[in-house]
């Protein structure tokens, strides 16, 4: 009698699972895709007085999604982006993110709250929100 394979899980979501995930909490984001990859794009506003941000995630399987702000276009001092624009929402040397965690309560929320304190630093000059960045060459203000 052969034996049952036992079925392990996944040690991370695929881009059709994660699109589930957003599309029944975040059914505006617009999604497309094909095999291993996919883009959600859509509109966050981190509070009721901020202005509507045109945000995208971009997903390859297994590895870290990346995040952009499409519009408006942010300060081009604003700091805790990568040299590509994208944003810095965690830390990965800390683990705070892995790809079996679903963006609806990881990454979009994150994305929010960067946008609230982007919006902090705005009208103060200071990064507000917590920090990993400890290298200089990261724009702490708007005058460095």
């Amino acid at each position: 009698m052969a034996k049952a394979k036992l079925r392990t899980r996944r040690p991370f979501l695929t881009v059709a699972q994660q699109h589930f995930f957003v599309g029944q909490f975040f059914p505006r984001f617009e999604f497309s895709g094909r095999a291993g990859a996919g883009d959600w794009v859509g509109y966050l506003q981190p509070t009721e007085f901020s202005r509507r941000y045109k945000v995208k995630i971009q997903y390859r399987v297994k590895t870290p999604p990346k995040i952009w702000v499409v519009s408006p276009a942010l300060h081009p001092k604003a700091p805790h982006r990568f040299d590509d624009g994208s944003l810095c929402v965690y830390w990965a040397r800390e683990g705070d993110w892995g790809p079996d965690m679903p963006f609806h309560e990881t990454i979009i929320p994150w994305v929010a709250e960067w946008l609230f304190y982007y919006e902090m630093w705005l009208d103060t000059g200071k990064w507000l929100g917590s920090s990993s960045h400890a290298s200089s060459d990261w724009p702490k203000s708007l005058e460095a």
